[in-house]
């Protein structure tokens, strides 16, 4: 399983799943070792919403340039 330290975001894989105690390779840290995942879904809308933002502002843009 693929676990990212929070402190020094250094990502390594744990492989001895039966231990309790995990720290990082790095910067020994015990706690705050988060598992690996994809994009969240709030940030995966908010890069969507600043997209079509940005669309509607250069097409604005154009269309006031259009109309003198």
């Amino acid at each position: 399983m693929g676990v990212r330290c929070s402190q020094c975001h250094t990502v390594f894989s744990l492989e001895e799943e039966g231990t309790e105690h995990h720290a990082c390779p790095t910067c020994k840290a015990e706690a705050g070792l988060e598992p690996v995942t994809g994009v969240p879904p709030a940030m995966r809308m908010f890069g969507a919403v600043l997209g079509l933002v940005v669309l509607v502002a250069i097409a604005g843009d154009l269309v006031s340039r259009i109309a003198g």
